[in-house]
């Protein structure tokens, strides 16, 4: 993809990944964006991760999902670092990333090859299944959980200390996108965010999302918790889940098209709709459209 292709950057773990579809948001609203997260991509991985967009690409807002600022090591395991940075040659970049984040085995994430070559014994079908275009990929999830219950949400004002690795990691966030001149949005995606999960309590981690609710007001940075608008998104936890912590197809259709109206409304973005540079997006967007209806019709 050539340098200085996305005005959004989407960024976090696989909440993100699954729920906010680049296709969508260009197909709907002109914003050309790409979906950088990955599975359990710890807040120390993001930052990495976004710096690297900034330098590249100049976009215009950064969007980070806070699920993973309850883990408090710089990661959550070295397989999810593989996940988030093999696909970059290696470069300068690479090599702070690395130095930065892993304690050892520095060579297999320099010479990925080393990490996967016996491999081949372990490839299933489902290794060679990927949708590829140019707006980067896309993935749905399939299934359906059903919560009949309904979603209890924790009190604004109930707050808890955030773990002083993420915290420092989304200062550096923070100041990166005011160096850079980046609009910043901080978020949290629906999930069932009252429900046991990853071995912290859920209410917990709610406290979490409102102590940075708290400190987005002290820094002037935009924030917004999706859990406190799932009316305004008409999303349903009897229809819209895998499970408790990521979004089927339909889930992500409606996350999609909420988010790319609030980006639009809330923020300075350029609207690529009819810019001829842009306009083979729309075959992908088409494309993305004909795998989201033959999910949910």
């Amino acid at each position: 993809v050539p340098d200085n292709t996305y005005d959004v950057i989407l960024a976090g773990p696989s909440h993100m990944q699954f729920a906010v579809e680049p296709a969508q948001l260009f197909g709907e609203q002109g914003i050309a964006s790409c979906n950088i997260s990955t599975t359990a991509q710890s807040i120390p991985t993001t930052y990495h991760l976004v710096k690297e967009m900034i330098s590249r690409h100049d976009p215009e807002l950064v969007v980070v999902d806070l699920f993973c600022l309850f883990y408090p090591e710089k990661l959550v395991a070295p397989e999810r670092l593989h996940q988030a940075i093999d696909f970059m040659p290696l470069s300068s970049s690479k090599i702070e990333i690395v130095q930065d984040l892993v304690e050892e085995n520095h060579r297999e994430f320099y010479i990925p090859f080393i990490f996967y070559h016996d491999r081949w014994k372990e490839l299933g079908r489902e290794d060679y299944m990927m949708y590829r275009y140019a707006n980067e990929t896309y993935q749905f999830l399939d299934g359906l959980k059903v919560f009949d219950t309904p979603f209890t949400p924790v009190p604004e004002d109930q707050t808890a200390e955030i773990p002083e690795i993420p915290l420092r990691y989304l200062e550096k966030i923070v100041s990166l996108c005011r160096e850079t001149d980046t609009q910043l949005l901080l978020t949290v995606i629906p999930y069932r965010a009252d429900q046991e999960n990853n071995n912290t309590s859920p209410i917990y981690q709610q406290q979490l999302y409102n102590s940075v609710a708290e400190l987005a007001r002290e820094w002037d940075v935009p924030y917004f918790n999706a859990l406190h608008a799932l009316d305004e998104m008409d999303f349903d936890f009897t229809t819209d889940m895998v499970e408790y912590s990521h979004v089927n197809a339909s889930g992500s259709r409606k996350i999609s098209e909420f988010y790319g109206n609030y980006l639009r409304e809330h923020f300075d973005i350029p609207d690529r709709a009819d810019d001829p540079d842009y306009a083979h997006w729309y075959d992908d967007y088409n494309q993305y459209l004909n795998e989201l209806h033959a999910r949910i019709g």
